[in-house]
């Protein structure tokens, strides 16, 4: 039967060190506001902790926090979980069948590559309006994880390595929530990941990636800002990429209603653009297949091209606006491009073409140049 423990140092609460020592299944802490040490052995099985003060800061739990392998749940609820040494401030071990909800808490890493989170076995993790902060959240490649993140945010101030990591099979759901650095996949992950409402730093996709993109932002300026590659499906909808979009090997794309600065296709990857405006220059290599409707290319004034197809690449486009703004168009290679143009700010634009390329635009002047 679940019991109401009240902990602290007041009168009609218990001390915290006998409340772990007489820890029943279902039990719900009530932590009042003040600093509680964890002991380092530890193991937490199905019991809810819940700081009473006004803020999680105002009732730090010091220490690391381990779930036992048997454990069902563990709810933690507005509280500070502060790790002073190179541990894991929350662990789930492989043999777990659990959850672990966390509710307006603040969590606090050790500020090195050691995750704050760290996931095994098969675990639902729960994260609302919850900071994780100085280090990662690790699903490692022994899980089979539920993510469901909302509200919330999480902070690695460790260069090179990822705030939000998949490695293992499961999904991840993260709405209106702020990532501040990369969320990454591994090659042998298989992951299904819904990013909703909310803003990354940089993203690095590889293994098997479902990714559904909504309304999202991805602020690195970098060439690399969305890396995808192997066999991944991407459906980005009504999302703002500051940088580039990079995609490699064999995946699907599907992006509508979109701003990208830069987007770059290599290998076998298939592209469907739909209304979407590439601001500064697009690139298609190898094998790469590119289905365009309503969507604008632009042309940026430190690239040659503002749209280049080579090797054996392919781009069918309807209605389609062309804005060079001084940059060329190149068709190289044994390269297609047939296109019909809805609008576009030249009077005629320059077509850099190989001998054995195939180009047909339609609605505007275009000149050719046989190189």
């Amino acid at each position: 039967m679940a019991r109401l423990v009240k902990v602290g140092a007041g009168g009609g609460e218990i001390d915290w060190h006998d409340a772990l020592k007489d820890l029943r299944a279902d039990d719900v802490l009530l932590l009042e506001p003040g600093f509680y040490e964890m002991p380092p052995d530890t193991l937490l099985s199905d019991i809810t902790i819940k700081g009473t003060g006004n803020l999680p800061e105002e009732t730090t739990i010091l220490g690391y926090l381990n779930l036992a392998a048997d454990s069902q749940f563990v709810n933690l609820e507005n509280l500070c979980i502060n790790t002073n040494d190179d541990s894991n401030s929350l662990f789930v071990p492989a043999e777990a069948n659990t959850y672990l909800t966390l509710r307006n808490c603040l969590v606090k890493g050790y500020g090195n590559d050691t995750a704050v989170l760290a996931a095994n076995g098969k675990v639902t993790l729960e994260l609302y309006s919850t900071v994780i902060l100085n280090g990662s959240v690790s699903l490692f490649a022994d899980s089979d994880f539920r993510l469901e993140m909302n509200d919330s945010s999480i902070e690695n101030i460790a260069e090179d390595f990822s705030a939000l990591a998949l490695e293992g099979h499961g999904t991840a759901i993260i709405s209106n929530s702020r990532i501040y650095g990369s969320i990454d996949t591994f090659t042998k992950s298989n992951v299904e990941l819904d990013l909703n409402n909310s803003v990354v730093d940089t993203m690095l996709l590889q293994g098997q990636v479902w990714l559904n993109m909504l309304n999202s932002k991805i602020l690195s300026h970098d060439d690399t800002s969305l890396y995808i590659t192997d066999e991944s499906w991407v459906n980005i909808i009504a999302s703002n990429f500051e940088g580039g979009i990079y995609l490699d090997k064999k995946p699907s794309v599907i992006i509508q209603n979109s701003r990208i600065s830069r987007l770059v296709a290599v290998n076998d990857t298939q592209i469907t653009l739909i209304n979407t405006i590439i601001l500064n220059h697009a690139d298609f290599q190898d094998n790469v297949k590119c289905n365009v409707r309503r969507s604008t290319f632009n042309g940026g004034n430190e690239y040659q091209y503002f749209l280049a197809l080579s090797d054996r690449a392919q781009l069918e486009g309807h209605d389609l606006i062309l804005n060079s703004n001084g940059a060329d168009l190149a068709v190289k290679d044994w390269a297609k491009m047939h296109a019909s143009v809805l609008a576009t700010s030249d009077e005629s634009i320059l077509v850099e073409c190989s001998h054995d390329a195939k180009v047909q635009i339609l609605g505007m002047k275009w000149t050719t140049r046989k190189n």
